[in-house]
């Protein structure tokens, strides 16, 4: 059999190896496992296929066709584990709170309106009826009936459980790259742990994969953007489909009660501890659109670091016949994990269709 190291851990790591492990392949994961750090920890869970887009490009194609392979995810995720990753799909409200951002909404509406005639633009009424408390002249919003969202966290727990019952797969947590170098039949990976050895390597380790690359003279910019989110819980249910604020604040309903507020996006920052000004952004952006929200107890607040590149679109793909790299999913990664597991596992097996897929992503 041959031997796979996927450094990475995340959703994007441990998806590429549930898929991969119905090959022969002896599988390692290798991950930093490093509190408050990693992307799949700060997500909010929205599987914002539309949300995110405002033209047709191979990217949206991905996003619309993942999140179309959730629901199934989730079940066997579930006869798998016994982990509810909680699915719920009751949509998407896009608002802009600012009149400077109406035009780039009515724009995205227009776009998402040619393929998906369920999309429903508010009426001067309804909006009143949803939001009185905001002035009409600047408030716009649509709603995006098939946006969806999981539990994050209970998704990563889910994936995991699920990838440790393999035989052929062996997972290291708590394990840092120390250093990695290319021989004459495969990559040798030195780590806080030993050395271990590939014939194949799949670099997926978020925003460390720039670094992580640059051990094999292979130059990618991947940054690191931190988030700032929060976990509240309020006495009563207060909106079932998830708000999406053009500024960048999302409020995502949670069970039982509870709201997750995120976030913030600082490039470049490291840090691993909340900034309390960015806290009480996220609290005065959220309470703008729903005002309720002020009587709520905070359960837990937290930052992850989500990894972007330069020009804010995934790199994914083969780089070599035994080199292959998934990373910069920037806030996406929840969503486009099903697809980038499914289309990265075929790759590595050569399979021509999914490489044709990923040429746009890795060229």
């Amino acid at each position: 059999m041959q031997k796979v190291i996927i450094i990475g851990g995340g959703v994007i790591g441990l998806s590429i190896a549930r898929q991969l492990s119905k090959g022969p392949y002896h599988i390692s994961i290798i991950d930093r496992s490093t509190p408050r750090m990693n992307a799949s920890y700060a997500a909010g869970g929205m599987l914002g296929a539309q949300n995110e887009f405002f033209e047709d490009t191979p990217l949206y194609r991905l996003a619309m066709q993942s999140r179309a392979m959730m629901p199934d995810l989730a079940r066997q995720l579930y006869n798998e584990t016994d982990i509810d990753i909680e699915f719920q799909s009751h949509g998407l409200i896009k608002i802009a709170t600012n009149k400077q951002d109406i035009a780039k909404i009515q724009q995205q509406y227009s776009f998402l309106k040619r393929d998906d005639h369920r999309i429903h633009w508010f009426s001067n009424a309804e909006l009143y009826s949803m939001f009185p408390h905001l002035s009409l002249e600047s408030t716009a919003a649509f709603k995006i009936q098939d946006d969806a969202q999981i539990n994050a966290n209970l998704y990563t727990q889910a994936l995991t459980r699920s990838v440790s019952t393999q035989n052929n797969i062996h997972f290291s947590p708590h394990t840092e790259v120390l250093h990695i170098a290319q021989k004459s039949e495969g990559y040798e990976v030195s780590t806080s742990k030993g050395t271990m050895y590939a014939d194949i390597l799949v670099i997926a380790a978020g925003a460390w994969s720039g670094k992580l690359l640059n051990n094999l003279g292979i130059f990618i910019h991947t940054h690191a953007v931190k988030g700032d989110v929060k976990l509240i819980e309020t006495s009563f249910p207060l909106t079932q489909a998830t708000l999406f604020n053009t500024n960048g604040c999302y409020i995502v309903p949670k069970k039982p009660n509870r709201y997750l507020i995120g976030a913030t996006s600082e490039w470049d920052n490291w840090s691993t501890t909340n900034n309390k000004n960015n806290l009480k952004w996220l609290d005065d952006a959220s309470q703008e659109m729903l005002p309720k929200l002020r009587h709520h107890r905070t359960v837990k607040t937290w930052t992850g670091i989500r990894p972007i590149t330069t020009n804010e679109h995934p790199i994914m793909g083969k780089i070599s016949d035994s080199l292959y790299v998934a990373t910069g999913h920037y806030r996406n990664g929840i969503l486009l994990s099903p697809i980038v597991g499914d289309l990265m596992a075929k790759a590595i097996q050569s399979d021509a269709t999914a490489l044709h897929k990923l040429e746009y992503f890795y060229q």
